[in-house]
């Protein structure tokens, strides 16, 4: 599945996006930019408690809640695609033991000059159970 971060080293992702810490430390130089440039400090305030700036939180918060919804969607049509493959492994590793069985019995079965199944006993039966095995045992990834 995924490795333990302590095995493997994780590539490094680029950050695009500034931290909440950032915004929140940027929001506060800019209102005190904006209160410098005004010299009102009520004039500031009063802008943030006006009908505009609530309905541009608003609008803020309804884009936020989108783009949050695309990358779950996103993340979540991966893990789908993830499944379906294993799925498909899984199918075709049954498939391939189907057939190893199919042979096996085959070539277990008595000739018709032979009357005891026992007299022709395969030589790989042993080779073939592990075989089986081996094909219907999902590998673990660690």
């Amino acid at each position: 599945m995924t490795d333990s971060p302590g095995l493997k080293e994780q590539p490094s992702v680029k950050r695009v996006w500034p931290r909440a810490g950032e915004i929140i430390l940027l929001l506060i130089a800019a209102f005190c930019v904006l209160v410098l440039l005004t010299q009102d400090f009520g004039l500031v305030t009063r802008f943030f408690y006006s009908p505009l700036a609530i309905i541009l939180l608003i609008v803020v918060f309804v884009e936020y809640l989108i783009i949050k919804g695309g990358d779950r969607s996103r993340l979540y049509l991966i893990e789908i695609e993830r499944m379906r493959e294993r799925e498909q492994e899984q199918v075709a590793r049954t498939r391939r033991a189907l057939e190893e069985i199919q042979r096996l019995r085959a070539s277990a079965t008595p000739s018709e000059g032979v009357t005891s199944p026992a007299a022709t006993p395969p030589a790989d039966l042993e080779e073939s159970l592990k075989r089986v095995e081996h094909l219907l045992r999902p590998e673990i990834k660690e």
